[in-house]
């Protein structure tokens, strides 16, 4: 890398990739799980979806799109903080 010009885009790109990365804000994880038809195939899931970063809240019963009718149950997968 003897060209100046070279030199000062690597370094440019090297700096700006660092502070995008270093003021990234954290990902995070809260989504809703699969339906489930029964309660208690909801609640066995649940412990799979722990980690030390993701916590699973109690099961819900989700209803058909007039809500009438109880389709399944499911819950919601939140980050911890």
């Amino acid at each position: 890398m003897r060209r100046p010009r070279v030199r000062n885009l690597v370094a440019a790109t090297s700096v700006a990739s660092a502070l995008v990365l270093g003021l990234a804000a954290p990902a995070y994880a809260d989504y809703t799980s699969p339906i489930y038809p029964t309660l208690k195939a909801c609640n066995d899931a649940r412990p799979k979806y722990a980690s030390s970063w993701t916590k699973p809240q109690a099961c819900h019963p989700m209803y058909n799109w007039d809500g009438t009718k109880v389709i399944g149950y499911a819950f919601l997968v939140k980050t911890q903080g």
